[in-house]
């Protein structure tokens, strides 16, 4: 028979809590991790189906998302690395489109600097879309990560 008390199996009531303790902080960090990407792809989801001028406080939303776990944080990163660049492109695209409205209307002469800047705006722009685009790649790729380790 055995003489150890009852619920007793020679493991420390340290080493058990401890146990506990590593037990409970890895579930914490999962729902943690959970919520914090659930907030990332909200964010990021609503600012790729937004439009006009809405984009650029949805991107600030996204450079808001709290995170405290470091997968979700270089996720969030990511992302903003193609939000950026691809907000100031649309930005430049609507100033550009505003201007040739003006030249149209005749309340912008064709050979004013601002006019004689447009078509440098116009390639700027389709650079900046060519970089968010890249790294927005990358972006989808981290968010998929995510999604599956959470």
């Amino acid at each position: 028979m055995n003489s150890r008390p009852l619920g007793s199996s020679g493991v420390s009531v340290s080493a058990r809590l401890g146990a506990l303790l590593v037990v409970l902080a890895g579930a914490a960090c999962t729902a943690t991790g959970r919520r914090e990407t659930a907030a990332l792809q909200d964010a990021v989801d609503r600012y790729r189906h937004s439009q006009g001028p809405s984009r650029a406080d949805l991107a600030k939303a996204v450079a808001s998302v709290p995170c405290t776990e470091a997968s979700v944080c270089d996720a969030k990163t990511a992302c903003l690395a193609g939000i950026e660049p691809t907000t100031r492109a649309l930005l430049l695209k609507d100033e550009v489109a505003s201007r040739i409205g003006d030249l149209e209307k005749k309340r912008l002469a064709v050979d004013a600097p601002e006019a004689q800047a447009l078509p440098g705006k116009l390639e700027e722009a389709t650079r900046l879309l060519e970089i968010g685009r890249t790294k927005m790649a990358d972006c989808e790729r981290r968010l998929i990560d995510l999604r599956l380790r959470y």
